[in-house]
């Protein structure tokens, strides 16, 4: 067994090259965050996100059920938009309109993993009432990943070339948690990520599948935060096998 588990580890720093490299860097908060008010430098250690931050004041145990509110794209740097282009991104508006594609499936995503039963909040639809909490996100950063079979460069429109192995998936996000019957605010939220290493990457084979698995990740860490009781410790995969 442990033969194997070296050949694993050996076999996934030599496919390494072919994955996302590990995200570094925070993406700049946009104005969706920092209309807060908030430290967007601050982050809650049992978080594994890059900004995190509570109203200390706000007592949470008040709270039973939950609203998510639809993601928007209005936050997004669309002149980007080149460093997704291929195939399936030819244009600025194909652009736009996957993106928006993605924030459907981030939406979805929340409402799957607050319908589960780690959830601490249920889900609803309805503000009325108290002991309700909104979560409002956008998703501020999109670059799509290129189908394997893409190298060398390709023209962009207007005659210029791009390296077309340099796109790989990122996504950044931010988030707002609300009081739904004051609208105070009790948590922020942000990160930028790409995706985890893998032996066998069939994301390689599409261009947006990665970025969905980034929001499904989200979506779950996000859930989780919401009970430290059932986990105190909400923590990231950086490998999987497939």
């Amino acid at each position: 067994m442990t033969t194997l588990k070296f050949l694993l580890a050996a076999l996934s720093l030599g496919l390494a090259s072919c994955s996302l490299q590990k995200v570094t860097s925070s993406a700049q908060p946009t104005a969706f965050l920092t209309s807060s008010g908030t430290n967007t430098s601050e982050k809650i250690r049992r978080l594994p996100f890059d900004h995190s931050w509570k109203n200390n004041s706000v007592d949470l145990s008040q709270y039973k059920r939950v609203v998510i509110r639809p993601v928007t794209t209005a936050y997004l740097h669309k002149e980007e938009w080149m460093d997704s282009y291929s195939v399936y991104v030819p244009d600025a508006p194909t652009y736009v309109k996957q993106c928006n594609e993605l924030a459907r499936h981030f939406s979805s995503a929340m409402r799957r993993s607050f319908s589960t039963r780690g959830s601490r909040l249920a889900l609803t639809d309805s503000t009325a009432g108290r002991g309700t909490l909104v979560i409002e996100a956008a998703l501020t950063e999109v670059t799509f990943g290129r189908p394997e079979g893409y190298v060398g460069s390709m023209a962009l429109p207007g005659g210029s070339l791009i390296n077309s192995a340099a796109a790989s998936p990122v996504n950044a996000f931010e988030l707002k948690v609300k009081d739904a019957a004051t609208g105070k605010l009790v948590a922020t939220v942000a990160d930028r990520r790409g995706t985890r290493l893998k032996i066998v990457d069939f994301n390689q084979l599409t261009y947006d599948k990665a970025n969905q698995e980034i929001c499904d990740e989200w979506s779950q860490q996000l859930m989780q935060a919401t009970n430290k009781d059932l986990f105190p410790q909400v923590k990231r995969t950086w490998f999987s096998a497939f």
